[in-house]
């Protein structure tokens, strides 16, 4: 007896039903046919891609980032051949973003350890929600729309540094050089390793995925109370 499920023939992935592309590694499902004016597809630039020419389109989309430890900045984070959008949406204003939010945090709230937390939204298909309206969005306007958004084009990046957590959080952290600047924000629901499949074949070694535990040097291993493995 089969459960209908169908995953991904390249990477193993959970699909969604009657999905075009894996919301994994963006390749194409087997048996969909694309419809015959999509707005964006979803799949990976390959590595050593040209980054600008030709029209930007959206190749993924990250939900839930956020900054500052108490009033926090909430993201969505548009990713394109030629640069990341981080569009900003308020919570108070932002209805549909706001109750995807809750509905999130309800579900790591029915998780007991976070370990199996941490490994239910790894394999979560993010590829569905409210952030999916920005495929229908011009992207120049969408950060124009948005207050506080910050774009960085790729070719300014000189290092992506993505830093997970294995045991203690689903907090991941985001950290990008950008000549002379560092940006910092923190990747809500353990989707470190998702953002890193969607920069990865554009950016080659200008991106790093690290375990926190290996981060972590002297008082802040003590203060923290976690050993290395």
């Amino acid at each position: 007896m089969t459960s209908g499920r169908k995953f991904c023939t390249e990477c193993g992935g959970l699909l969604v039903p009657d999905t075009r592309f894996c919301g994994h590694c963006g390749c194409p499902v087997e048996g969909q046919h694309p419809a015959s004016s999509p707005a964006v597809l979803h799949y990976p630039v390959p590595q050593g891609a040209a980054t600008t020419g030709g029209p930007e389109r959206i190749i993924g989309i990250v939900p839930f980032l956020e900054q500052g430890l108490l009033s926090g900045i909430h993201y969505t984070l548009l990713v394109t051949p030629q640069r990341l959008i981080f569009c900003t949406w308020n919570a108070c204003m932002d209805e549909a973003m706001s109750e995807a939010d809750d509905e999130v945090m309800l579900e790591s709230c029915e998780i007991a350890e976070t370990v199996d937390e941490i490994a239910h939204f790894r394999a979560k298909d993010w590829t569905t929600g409210p952030w999916q309206r920005y495929l229908s969005m011009p992207i120049e306007s969408i950060a124009a729309g948005a207050p506080g958004s910050i774009t960085i084009p790729m070719d300014a990046i000189s290092l992506v540094d993505i830093v997970v957590k294995t045991r203690t959080s689903t907090q991941d952290n985001l950290f990008i050089e950008e000549g002379g600047r560092r940006h910092t924000f923190d990747l809500m629901y353990s989707q470190g390793p998702f953002l890193f499949k969607l920069l990865q074949p554009i950016l080659g070694g200008k991106i790093r995925i690290a375990d926190q535990l290996h981060k972590r040097r002297g008082l802040d291993r003590l203060l923290t109370g976690q050993e290395y493995k």
